[in-house]
């Protein structure tokens, strides 16, 4: 009789556990067949946008909302073939909108709606340039709370065009949709937990999305500035930094958001942190003008007076007469030691506002 001993089943099931084990190269052979890519085209049939998208069942993808904002018609690409799609759900207070996609027959992704544990590695498949997919290894960062739930924080590169994509564990169950990432040098990638998934219908009232995308999306941007406003009134600077991280989450394309997140770390005194919202907020914006001012008012603040002034400039571009913009723009000259600049600003504030330029006078005027 044949009798195995205790170290050599150990050995065994050792050996079995890693030689199943899957390769990242046979997670993305079998998680990317579940990932589409989605195109938004305008009423002219302009190309507007374009994302990825995940397939959730039959016929079915979800994606980020703001892939699909604005757009007049629909295609999802797929095993070199292109379909037709329609919105069915929007739930745009987490940014997640489902698609009814007519003859698609990729197979639906496996969604693990477990516990998640920070450092567990995990891979992102979405399509950032062109129709291609492309495949990212990361790790878990954070988990941030959102609504009861867990935002999924990332290492693992989500770039422009990569929203709406997925992102998958060590098993190529689909944990996350990918959402958005902020372009501060550090690797912040953020992804809707797939538990949401399941309750995009509910939330969305159950019925096909009867509103236009871009009309649903101004009341939840409202909505947002309503509880940040009312945070700001308290002078709960750390409550209105909460809820601006939401809504950048929640409208990764909205300029206000991002806008309200840089008002928000320059409120705790974080001046380089409230750079890179201001510098996306005028990406998506360029003619915000409290965008720029206040984006030149961190510069200032963090001594980068050649910033400053660029950004006090853009300022004055939009709003030539602003008494603001143009005395900050005469401080950040002060300290750049161009005194000719200086008093330049000092004779257009003494005929706009006589107080601004007496004040700046005394400060900043050389006698």
């Amino acid at each position: 009789m044949f009798v195995l001993k205790a170290g050599a089943v150990a050995v065994l099931a050792v050996w079995t556990v890693l030689g199943y084990a899957r390769t990242p190269e046979q997670i993305y052979q079998q998680a990317s067949k579940s990932v589409v890519v989605i195109q938004a085209f305008d009423r002219e049939d302009n190309p507007i946008n374009q994302g990825g998208g995940v397939v959730v069942g039959r016929e079915a993808v979800v994606t980020n909302c703001h892939v699909v904002e604005d757009s007049a018609k629909l295609v999802v690409s797929y095993d070199k073939e292109q379909f037709d799609a329609t919105l069915t759900h929007a739930d745009h207070e987490r940014d997640l909108c489902q698609l009814a996609v007519p003859r698609l027959t990729a197979p639906r992704a496996a969604l693990w709606t477990g516990r998640l544990r920070v450092g567990q590695r995990v891979y992102a498949i979405g399509a950032p340039e062109g129709l291609e997919l492309t495949f990212t290894e990361g790790l878990v960062s954070s988990l941030r709370e959102f609504e009861g739930s867990q935002y999924i924080q990332t290492s693992a590169a989500i770039s422009q065009g990569s929203s709406g994509g997925g992102l998958f564990d060590t098993e190529g169950r689909l944990i996350g949709i990918t959402a958005f990432f902020l372009q501060d040098g550090q690797n912040l990638n953020f992804a809707a937990p797939a538990s949401w998934i399941a309750q995009l219908a509910a939330r969305a009232g159950g019925g096909t999305a009867k509103k236009p995308v871009s009309s649903t999306r101004d009341s939840v941007a409202r909505r947002w500035a309503v509880r940040i406003g009312d945070a700001k009134a308290k002078k709960d600077w750390a409550g209105a930094l909460t809820l601006a991280q939401q809504w950048v989450r929640a409208q990764p394309t909205h300029a206000a958001a991002w806008q309200e997140l840089g008002d928000a770390y320059r409120s705790m005194n974080r001046p380089r942190r409230a750079v890179s919202p201001y510098m996306q907020a005028l990406r998506l914006d360029p003619d915000m003008f409290e965008g720029w001012l206040n984006l030149g008012l961190s510069y200032l603040t963090l001594s980068q007076h050649d910033r400053a002034v660029e950004a006090f400039q853009e300022a004055l571009r939009i709003r030539p007469h602003d008494s603001a913009a143009l005395y900050n723009a005469g401080v950040a000259y002060h300290f750049q030691n161009r005194q000719d600049k200086v008093k330049e600003v000092y004779t257009t504030l003494s005929v706009r506002d006589p107080r601004a330029a007496q004040e700046f006078a005394g400060r900043y005027l050389k006698r």
